[in-house]
């Protein structure tokens, strides 16, 4: 969480018109005492001078006219984008790292400048800006860029895995991973595979690439290590927990491309890696539960054929529950889990995951609010051994509601890209008009449990 800088109603000396002659009183808040530094904290990660934000707010010149705007979306709780909101039906024991929510003291703060009619205050005043969040990975090892450039056009999705040699001459694990979206008009979501036996060498065409329908991969040896959407962050182990990765390796990157609609568009993205020589004390492990190609794990619904579970949302619904239940392995034992998400496409608006053990529920988190242009993956702000844990005889449950109507403007988004105006009834699957209610998780443990995940 950023330091708070609420306190700050108080009048200084000093000259609000900002020429430095000291002939005035600063009216507080202003720019260069008081908004810049939150600002700076919160916001400029993502709006700077070609960043992925639309407009820039690095000088008072540029925020200050996004003032009003940049108060009622902060209030809204639309920015900074954060999905994992505590509500009446879920307050999890624990907390998430990187927490970008601001506190009531620094919206309070922004609504004065507002208020204030935005003084810029004194330049010679300004204070240390801090280091404006990232959306890199930090000490990255190598850059990997998908080796052919990939045509996306039409009206269907497509699905290509992308191989890669990650050209360690020693076995390393990976502590870092982060997908480097060359077009994100396409790219959809993006799958990242060690291929520890190179098993996609028998695979890949001229170009480095294989098809992979539904983006899922299940060769010999091949381990998921992150899953990138857009609006994500870089996947990253906690202390002393990696992912192996042998001599010999391959990375293998399954790209789930969503066509404009618009005509052809090209996209040649690239993967970065953090590893360590030093083999880490924990074995990190990743995976995805629910509702993904199949009705398989659907709890009855209220549209179900003939009493058979299935996942089927129908058209002009605005409300549409499917709930999933995953029961774990009796044989699994106490695993820490690191990091948690939900994962729906465009008609999801609210997900919920919770744990059933002992005859108690135990929330681990809800996105209320879902935008899949900002989902991602939270991770657990707690040391290992005081992480949520999963373990043998667990109920998982996962809630998503949907809202498959006009009302819905990534829906309404959605449809247009496929020249539809009206909805349509929504199946389980992998293109953007199907659906999901897919958990992602990490867990780190010291045993092997392969053959669990």
């Amino acid at each position: 969480m950023p330091a708070d800088t609420g306190d700050t109603q108080a009048e200084t000396s000093g000259d609000g018109d900002g020429d430095g002659d000291g002939d005035g009183e600063a009216l507080r808040p202003n720019w260069h005492e008081d908004i810049a530094p939150l600002v700076y904290g919160t916001c400029v990660g993502c709006h700077y001078d070609g960043g992925i934000a639309p407009f820039a707010l690095e000088t008072y010149e540029q925020a200050a006219p996004w003032a009003g705007l940049m108060s009622e979306a902060v209030n809204d709780g639309v920015m900074p984008p954060w999905g994992a909101l505590e509500t009446e039906e879920c307050q999890p024991d624990h907390t998430w790292l990187d927490d970008v929510r601001l506190s009531d003291a620094q919206r309070q703060l922004l609504a004065d400048w507002v208020t204030a009619g935005t003084p810029e205050g004194d330049p010679d005043a300004a204070v240390p800006l801090p280091e404006p969040p990232s959306l890199e990975l930090a000490d990255t090892t190598v850059v990997l860029q998908n080796p052919s450039p990939y045509t996306v056009g039409g009206t269907s999705d497509s699905f290509v895995c992308m191989v890669v040699d990650p050209g360690n001459e020693t076995d390393v694990w990976v502590t870092g991973v982060q997908i480097i979206a060359d077009n994100a008009e396409v790219v959809h979501h993006v799958l990242t595979y060690i291929d520890s036996e190179s098993a996609s060498d028998d695979l890949v065409d001229a170009d480095g690439k294989f098809s992979c329908p539904g983006g899922f991969v299940s060769l010999n040896g091949t381990s998921q290590i992150s899953t990138w959407v857009p609006g994500g962050v870089p996947t990253e182990t906690p202390p002393d927990v990696g992912f192996p990765m042998p001599v010999g390796s391959k990375i293998i990157m399954a790209y789930h491309y969503h066509p404009t609609g618009a005509g052809d568009e090209i996209d040649q993205s690239a993967v970065a890696l953090r590893w360590t020589e030093e083999a880490p004390a924990l074995t990190g492990y990743m995976g995805v539960l629910g509702a993904i190609f199949s009705s398989n794990g659907v709890d009855p619904g209220p549209n179900d054929p003939d009493g058979v579970p299935v996942f089927q949302i129908p058209p002009n619904v605005s409300n549409h529950v499917e709930t999933v239940t995953y029961k774990v392995p009796d044989l699994l034992p106490p695993v820490d889990v690191f990091t948690i998400g939900t994962h729906m496409h465009y008609v999801g608006v609210d997900m919920k995951i919770w744990i059933e053990r002992g005859g108690q529920e135990l929330c681990w988190l809800q996105t209320p609010r879902w935008d899949f242009n900002w989902q991602r993956l939270y991770d657990v702000d707690a040391p290992i051994g005081q992480m949520p844990k999963v373990q043998g005889g667990d109920v998982i449950k996962l809630r998503c509601t949907y809202d498959n109507t006009l009302n819905n403007p990534a829906l309404v988004e959605a449809l247009a890209q496929q020249g539809l105006s009206e909805p349509i009834t929504i199946n389980v699957g992998e293109s953007s008009l199907e659906e999901m209610c897919a958990m992602l998780f990490g867990v780190a443990t010291d045993l092997p449990l392969g053959s669990f995940f």
